[in-house]
């Protein structure tokens, strides 16, 4: 059996542990969309951490797939230098850590449809098929500029309501042409995307792609579906699936999966069979994020059969938990609560944990 501190690797790229730092917005870009120190801070704290691979918070395609103010953005050669530096430190600090960037679009509502603000007021019928086209290509483009920035590889947001999700639910496709209806139809803009990255990246960059297991919503994609959608990936050469899931409401519906998950700890642990099943015969790999804290839920996860364990909010509060949980005698799970404080405070502020900051009590004191 696998355990935590076993290298993998994904084609030529040796990820030295299976700790896999999924994905969060960071809000510490600029303005603009540019890499600034801050961020860089937080991607060497990571780094120095002891995770084997980095995935960023994710990097808007196109200017109007920008989801958050102070969010990365990679649709423009002008932000390679930046992106560069992030990809330069954790290659220079991270003892052997690889990295990736996660570019994606926010789609018809982006942040509304994952955390509950308002809606845009438009939807997926509005937009233009030479807007769908030039969209595709986008994703492209900016797959091609975080390989030349130096990154290990490119990871694509495909979940959580986004647009590549958009397109995949049939509760918020309402398309009737060839990017609606039936689950090929509404799978094209994903297989496109991927089409137009790998043209992009070539065949021996990795892709890595984070996917739903379930919608969690009225008229949306179960377990039967996205299994479908990942066994053509996987035949396409998608090189790692990280498996997630839901698409509104995800505070509420995270303390829900953390129930039903019990001992398991990982909210999604009952869809790995079919998931595995979806890709058994190729070489795509699975990860598996959402509710993980415990050494024994962790080694649970590769003894099912799971290739990489995705923890996000655990190293928010605590970037040096791979270190502590593989170098040191402490084995302790993470101290991260999943109060998912952080998660909303990232829709107007830099990503921080709000629960064991230090200057918490000041604040509250002038808050009376």
């Amino acid at each position: 059996m696998p355990v935590l501190n076993t290298p993998f690797i994904i084609k030529k790229m040796d990820i030295k542990n299976r700790f896999l730092r999924s994905a969060t917005v960071e809000s510490k870009a600029d303005i603009d969309g540019f890499v600034t120190d801050d961020l860089l801070e937080l991607y060497y704290h990571l780094a120095v951490g002891g995770a084997g691979m980095l995935v960023t918070g994710a990097a808007a395609v196109e200017p109007a797939g920008k989801g958050f103010a102070q969010q990365i953005c990679v649709f423009d050669d002008k932000f390679l230098p930046g992106l560069n530096r992030l990809a330069r430190i954790v290659h220079k600090y991270g003892n052997g850590c690889k990295c990736a960037a996660q570019i994606f679009h926010q789609g018809i509502a982006g942040y509304a449809i994952s955390y509950g603000a308002p809606g845009r007021g438009f939807t997926l019928r509005d937009i233009r098929p030479d807007d769908i086209t030039a969209t595709v290509k986008a994703f492209g483009l900016a797959a091609r500029r975080i390989k030349d920035a130096g990154f290990d590889a490119v990871a694509v947001h495909g979940a959580h309501g986004y647009l590549l999700n958009q397109f995949l639910c049939p509760a918020t496709n309402n398309r009737v042409d060839r990017w609606g209806g039936s689950l090929e139809n509404r799978m094209r803009f994903t297989l496109e995307v991927y089409s137009a990255i790998r043209d992009q990246v070539g065949d021996g960059f990795p892709v890595l792609w984070k996917m739903n297991t379930s919608d969690y919503i009225e008229g949306g994609n179960e377990i039967e579906q996205y299994a479908r959608v990942a066994a053509t990936l996987a035949k396409m050469g998608v090189d790692l699936i990280e498996l997630t899931g839901g698409v509104e409401k995800q505070a509420k519906l995270r303390a829900r999966l953390s129930k039903e998950a019990g001992e398991h700890e990982a909210y999604f642990y009952w869809a790995i069979n079919a998931m595995k099943e979806a890709v058994a015969g190729t070489k795509t790999a699975l990860a598996m994020t959402g509710g993980i804290r415990s050494l024994p839920a962790m080694e649970g996860l590769l003894k099912k059969g799971v290739d990489l364990i995705g923890i996000c909010r655990p190293l928010i509060c605590e970037p040096d938990l791979p270190n502590r949980l593989l170098n040191s005698p402490d084995k302790r799970q993470s101290k991260c609560t999943s109060c998912n404080k952080c998660l909303f405070h990232i829709a107007r502020q830099p990503l921080k944990c709000l629960e064991f900051d230090p200057f918490r009590s000041v604040l509250a004191s002038v808050s009376r």
